[in-house]
């Protein structure tokens, strides 16, 4: 089963915390904090595998986690980093933000590998916190957080022409014969379901890269069939190879067959439908007697008008093959070789958070105390001795979570706060 669109959630690393700890040895009773600090959590990287064409390998794996920091440890340790997580992906794969849509990135042409989410920075230990009036501190920074998304995946292929038509008129054929590939062949009233590629090796100059874009049928565009899974396939080609049934084998008007695919691009992207295309009147061994001469008179009055030149073909026999291919190759070379890449439109942003750390705790004589850099921080810039001072540190205080901590740990109306060199009394 091809698969050219999966979901999946993607998870960068932690950080790990600091630590808290102080240096105890015989005979130095005040060694000081010695709490180390926290691992970097792993990045979440996308890499190109050439090796890989569809997006199978996401069917039943759909949770990427890189690895999360250690915390730090005693001593002064640090936490040992948390590992990068690599998702390989086939080349020509689109990143989308799941609930947006967006496009995060494009792996395709030189972008074989991009760092998606990044590990959260490994957080201080209380070593870092020690100060001429803060010779002990009991905190330490906790780890940045991980980065999380929901994204979708979505494959679309990379190749410089796109052969198209109605299903059974031998592009299958085609692309075995003029390229390395080997689809599977059969006279199948349904559709090819895979998009094939293949490398033109053309005499005398560079080759080209071709796509054999699974038959398209009317309704294409409004997901009738296949027609969206598919459609999708085209949109980085530059040329078009329209490939028709001449000889009508199945009883369809070549003529009819081209305007269909034709307005079936238009309604899927205006853009796409407007790119040169060539068409390949296929079959031509199947005619009898000036039958091929009166049909591709026809195709060349109807269509050549419109710039699109008729090429008889044979996919069976080799006929006209090369002509048409060092056609579509000048056609090519005619154009700048712009590379289709989709622009970024969804920008991730790191986590927005108070990260530095603070400590609330009850000490044995009943004295509730708070430190840490951020309250610390505030206070230099607070005037307290203010009424508009106060009641701002008051709401720093419980937008910030620590009187719902002082709370937790039993603090009653009348106890003491301790804010380094400030008492303040506790009431509602």
């Amino acid at each position: 089963m091809f698969a050219d669109q999966a979901k999946i959630y993607i998870r960068s690393g932690k950080g790990g915390d600091g630590h808290v700890s102080f240096r105890r040895e015989l005979y130095v009773p005040a060694g000081g904090p010695d709490g180390g600090d926290g691992g970097r959590g792993g990045d979440l990287i996308f890499e190109v595998d050439p090796g890989l064409n569809t997006l199978n390998e996401f069917r039943h794996v759909r949770k990427f986690c890189a690895g999360d920091g250690e915390p730090g440890g005693k001593r002064r340790c640090h936490g040992k980093d948390g590992s990068d997580l690599v998702v390989k992906v086939p080349a020509g794969t689109i990143v989308r933000e799941a609930n947006s849509g967006q496009v995060i990135t494009d792996m395709s042409y030189e972008n074989k590998r991009e760092v998606i989410l990044k590990g959260g920075r490994g957080g201080k230990g209380n070593q870092h916190y020690a100060t001429p009036t803060m010779q002990v501190p009991k905190y330490a920074q906790p780890g940045k957080p991980a980065m999380e998304l929901e994204v979708i995946l979505e494959l679309k292929t990379i190749a410089d022409v796109g052969l198209v038509g109605f299903p059974n008129v031998g592009k299958s054929t085609f692309l075995s014969r003029v390229t390395n590939a080997q689809p599977k062949i059969a006279n199948y009233h349904f559709t090819t379901l895979n998009p094939n590629l293949g490398v033109v090796d053309l005499d005398g100059t560079d080759g080209f890269v071709i796509a054999d874009i699974p038959g398209l049928i009317e309704g294409a565009s409004q997901g009738i069939g296949l027609g969206h899974q598919f459609l999708k396939h085209i949109e980085r080609t530059r040329v078009m190879i329209h490939m028709v049934d001449a000889a009508s084998t199945e009883g369809r008007d070549p003529i009819q067959d081209i305007r269909v695919i034709n307005e079936e691009l238009r309604a899927y992207s205006e853009e796409v439908a407007s790119r040169p295309q060539v068409i390949a009147a296929n079959k031509t061994d199947c005619f009898y007697g000036d039958e091929e001469e009166t049909v591709v008179t026809l195709l060349r009055e109807e269509f050549e008008p419109q710039g699109i030149q008729v090429f008889p073909i044979s996919a069976v026999t080799g006929k006209g093959v090369k002509k048409l291919l060092y056609h579509v190759k000048g056609m090519l070379d005619e154009q700048q070789e712009d590379k289709i890449m989709f622009e970024k439109e969804y920008m991730i942003q790191e986590p927005d958070f108070q990260n530095e750390p603070y400590s609330v705790w009850k000490e044995e004589d009943g004295v509730f105390k708070i430190e840490g850099p951020r309250v610390e921080r505030m206070l230099g810039y607070t005037n307290l001795d203010s009424e508009k001072g106060f009641e701002f540190f008051q709401n720093f205080m419980k937008n910030n979570g620590i009187l719902e901590e002082l709370e937790q740990l039993g603090i009653e109306d009348g106890d003491t706060v301790q804010i380094y060199g400030w008492s303040f009394e506790y009431f509602r």
